[in-house]
């Protein structure tokens, strides 16, 4: 078991996640927790998200965008059926 400090920024009270329980439970930067209280405890779920095309691509490294030269000379390649441009 953990122990965390409340720690002020700028206006707001925070308290950082160990790095162990991060990568247990899969979690990252920008990983939706929901807070509820159970008695006096304060509970964190993980916000269980519907995996979308958007959001995959919002969390990709932005070099893996980055075209290649096999995927230039494969996107200026001419058609050879009946490709739709």
């Amino acid at each position: 078991m953990s122990s965390v400090a409340i720690r002020q920024s700028g206006g707001a009270n925070i308290v950082s996640i160990p790095k162990g329980i991060i990568k247990t439970l899969g979690l990252q930067v920008g990983s939706r927790l929901e807070l509820s209280l159970q008695g006096d405890n304060i509970v964190l779920t993980p916000k269980k998200e519907d995996m979308t095309l958007e959001s995959l691509l919002a969390a990709s490294p932005k070099a893996s965008f980055h075209l290649t030269d096999e995927d230039k000379e494969w996107v200026d390649a001419p058609s050879v059926g009946k490709e739709l441009m």
